[in-house]
C-alpha cells in the first residue's frame, strides 16, 4: 500500500470513529436518549418543551459513564451563574418512569447541587436552570445503567 492510500484509509477509518461523539456532543443522539418519554414531564413542571431549553456552557452536570448499579447514582450540577440570577435547578432522567427527580429552590444558596438518584435503565440525564428572567438552560449527560435501580 503506498502512502497516499494510506492516508487516506486513515482518514476515513478516524471519521468513522468519530461520528457518534461529535452527534453527543452537538446534544443530539445520547445513548438512552428518549424525548418523547420526556416532553410531558417538561411541559407539566416547566411550562415548556424541549424544543425551548438552551443548551448551555453555563451549566455543568457530571455524572458517572457507567454506573454498575441503577440504584445509586451520583450526580453533580454545578451552575455558573451569579445566585441571583437563579431560580431553580431541576434533575430529568429521561426514561425513569417519573423523569421529574428534583427541584431545588436556590435561594441565596450557591447554584451547586450534587445527590444520588436510582435509574431504572440506561438514559440521557437532563440538568436544567431556570433563571430569574425566565430563561431554561440546559445540560445533558448519559449514563449506562448496567442493573437498573427502580423496582
Amino acid at each position: 500500500m503506498d502512502r497516499r492510500r494510506f492516508l487516506k484509509a486513515a482518514g476515513v477509518l478516524a471519521g468513522a470513529l468519530m461520528a457518534p461523539r461529535l452527534a453527543v456532543a452537538q446534544g443530539g443522539g445520547l445513548e438512552g436518549e428518549d424525548i418523547a418519554h420526556l416532553e410531558p414531564t417538561l411541559q407539566k413542571v416547566l411550562g415548556k418543551g424541549f424544543k425551548d431549553l438552551t443548551p448551555s456552557g453555563q451549566v455543568k452536570l457530571t455524572m458517572p459513564t457507567i454506573a454498575e448499579s441503577g440504584a445509586n447514582v451520583p450526580f453533580e450540577i454545578e451552575v455558573a451563574l451569579p445566585k441571583d440570577q437563579v431560580r431553580a435547578i431541576h434533575l430529568f432522567v429521561d426514561k425513569n418512569p417519573s423523569p421529574h427527580i428534583v427541584k431545588l429552590e436556590v435561594g441565596q444558596a450557591m447554584p451547586y447541587y450534587a445527590s444520588r438518584t436510582r435509574m431504572a435503565e440506561t438514559s440521557a440525564v437532563r440538568a436544567v436552570v431556570e433563571t430569574q428572567d425566565g430563561k431554561l438552560l440546559l445540560a445533558s449527560a448519559s449514563t449506562r445503567v448496567t442493573v437498573g435501580g427502580c423496582g
